[in-house]
């Protein structure tokens, strides 16, 4: 039923070669060609939270067996949860606006039970679902559409259901300077740091775990565990 064979990951070097002047970050194929190697190298623990995480959501699965996966990229929680699920008949629909990411996903990721939708997550209708996946998504959304995302999200949940939740977060200097050192121990120079974070600067922008924590409050997920943190990482299961 499932064929998922990713190829290895070519290099990243989208901000190798110094610019005169550096775009806001977008999902291209420039990046999606290179992608996976981009958050193996950027974001510590990603693949804990990718493939345990799909674990986690299997657990919750058996009212509907429908997972929604808003902001897949090239589908690797997606992965995830169908390595966890095995065989067992599921639904899941996969949702990025990217063009470039969903044309990947769909090579690397090619099983009957996934659905890929091109669509922005804050426009699209869902019912009934068992688990939602939001993984390093809800970070480029506008801060004022985040509450509502998030309620969306509650209602179109079962009762017993589960959202996973993973974010970069504001946390202290010590955590910000770790993380510029994970990114050097992993290859980046200073001037791909540099470049990245100005191409992020005005797209990606992080709360502290506290503003999360009330969101979700707020949206109706009144039990809430931090089940991964890496610095300045973190990943979040909220239940209703």
């Amino acid at each position: 039923m499932k064929e998922s064979q990713p190829d290895a990951p070519d290099q990243d070097r989208v901000y190798q070669s110094k610019r005169e002047s550096v775009d806001d970050f977008i999902f291209d194929e420039s990046v999606s060609s290179v992608f996976p190697d981009m958050v193996r190298r950027s974001i510590p623990g990603y693949e804990t939270v990718t493939r345990l995480g799909g674990s986690l959501i299997a657990r919750h699965l058996g009212r509907t067996n429908r997972i929604v996966d808003l902001g897949c990229s090239l589908g690797e929680s997606t992965m995830g949860v169908l390595d966890a699920v095995g065989d067992t008949e599921c639904e899941i629909i996969a949702v990025d606006r990217s063009t470039a990411m969903l044309s990947t996903a769909r090579e690397r990721v090619r099983d009957q039970r996934v659905q890929w939708v091109e669509a922005d997550i804050r426009d699209l209708a869902w019912r009934d679902a068992d688990a939602v996946l939001l993984n390093y998504t809800l970070q480029f959304l506008a801060p004022e559409d985040r509450d509502d995302l998030l309620t969306t999200i509650r209602a179109n949940l079962v009762d017993t259901g589960v959202l996973l939740l993973s974010e970069k977060i504001q946390t202290d200097d010590f955590d910000e300077a770790a993380h510029l050192d994970f990114k050097r121990v992993n290859g980046y120079s200073e001037l791909e740091i540099s470049q990245k974070r100005t191409a992020l600067e005005n797209v990606m922008r992080i709360d502290t775990l506290a503003t999360h924590e009330a969101r979700l409050e707020r949206a109706g997920f009144s039990r809430r565990r931090v089940w991964f943190q890496c610095l300045n990482w973190c990943s979040i299961l909220a239940e209703p």
